[in-house]
């Protein structure tokens, strides 16, 4: 590892796995906005071992500052003599390091976005997030709401013995027992109509396995 990459990575440790920062990797390809096209291409086919999930170069200053980014189809469909900053893209801004994997996922969708750079709070880059690192977090987000439809957190055991997964669910198990009970007095008092109309009978079993999955939710 060479010694940017290595600060960069010493830079992004303290950052909380929830947050941009704890998600992104700092194998990221950057140039200088005063360069031509032909240099890059010509570095590009030197390093033909460039990030998987490259879809554009990052440009910074002298300083590392983040100042844009260069699509790579915008380097092949522009003259090798054009400078960097002719035709690098300024609007894109950079993910603040600080900002939860859930939002970072959320300007992914909303953007369309392949990859995308991460910068600190004075503007300076720490690396880039890949649609990888997002696919990720989006999985972890659905087996979360997975497990809280059944009442359960990520430390919960699935697979736990019978009595300590009860006394973790004895408040929605004692809910469900009691609408339970509820159920069968409110029937009780339609008694003498379910003895004339017995398709109704018929129903009840149907209407009591509906109403058990959203009480199972909880």
């Amino acid at each position: 590892m060479d010694k940017q990459n290595r600060d960069r990575l010493e830079t992004v440790l303290p950052y909380p796995e929830d947050t941009a920062g704890g998600i992104m990797n700092v194998d990221t390809v950057t140039v200088r906005a005063d360069v031509t096209i032909d240099v890059i291409m010509r570095y590009l086919r030197i390093h033909p071992d460039i990030p998987e999930t490259t879809d554009q170069l990052i440009v910074v200053d002298c300083h590392d500052t983040y100042r844009g980014v260069l699509a790579l189809t915008a380097i092949l469909t522009n003259d090798p003599e054009r400078l960097v900053a002719t035709i690098m893209d300024r609007e894109v801004k950079g993910i603040p390091a600080s900002l939860p994997d859930v939002e970072v996922a959320r300007l992914f969708e909303d953007r369309d976005l392949v990859s995308a750079p991460v910068i600190d709070d004075h503007g300076k880059l720490l690396g880039r997030i890949t649609i990888d690192d997002v696919v990720d977090v989006i999985r972890e987000d659905a087996d979360h709401s997975l497990l809280s439809l059944a009442g359960l957190d990520e430390e919960d055991d699935t697979f736990a013995p019978i009595v300590k997964s009860a006394r973790r669910r004895a408040v929605w198990l004692g809910i469900n027992l009691f609408t339970a009970f509820i159920a069968s007095w409110v029937i009780g008092l339609f008694q003498a109509t379910l003895e004339q109309v017995v398709a109704l009978a018929v129903l009840m079993p149907i209407v009591a396995s509906m109403g058990v999955l959203p009480a199972a939710r909880h």
